[in-house]
């Protein structure tokens, strides 16, 4: 394309990458594939990654409206993955962190996507699996950087 800057490419290819991300590693049923929700395995990743949060904040984090975020905890609190805690200098505040039993829950989602993972790339050569590997890395290194 005619005058693209590299922010233009660089975010098309973070739009390719997503959507290539959504269309070929996970042709099988999510559901199926991790036992749980999109917006549930979303809300342990985060949970993972930062240990306790605000109910609203994780809101804002994952693009979820108020309600359906006090539906999806409550589901996972059901499910012992997650535990609210209550702040008691402000009781309108709900703190959410994920449980023993969340870690070990996503723990076993990773090794499900990374068996499905090994299926994909088993037919690529040497070669392009080293790329995948520094690219990857390169790429990892980068998006890290825009928190």
């Amino acid at each position: 394309m005619k005058n693209e800057t590299t922010q233009d490419q660089a975010l098309d290819v973070l739009i390719d990458l997503m959507e290539f991300y959504h269309e070929k590693l996970f042709k099988a049923e999510y559901e199926e594939l991790t036992g749980i929700q999109v917006a549930q395995f979303r809300l342990l990743i985060q949970l993972h990654n930062t240990p306790m949060l605000p109910m609203s904040t994780l809101g804002k984090m994952l693009y979820i409206s108020r309600p359906y975020m006090t539906s999806l905890v409550d589901s996972l609190v059901q499910e012992n993955l997650v535990e609210r805690h209550y702040n008691p200098h402000d009781r309108r505040v709900i703190n959410v962190s994920i449980s023993e039993k969340g870690r070990e829950k996503l723990l076993s989602i990773r090794n499900r996507i990374r068996k499905q993972l090994k299926c994909l790339i088993s037919g690529l050569q040497e070669s392009d699996l080293q790329i995948l590997c520094t690219s990857g890395k390169d790429l990892t290194g980068v998006v890290s950087k825009l928190h």
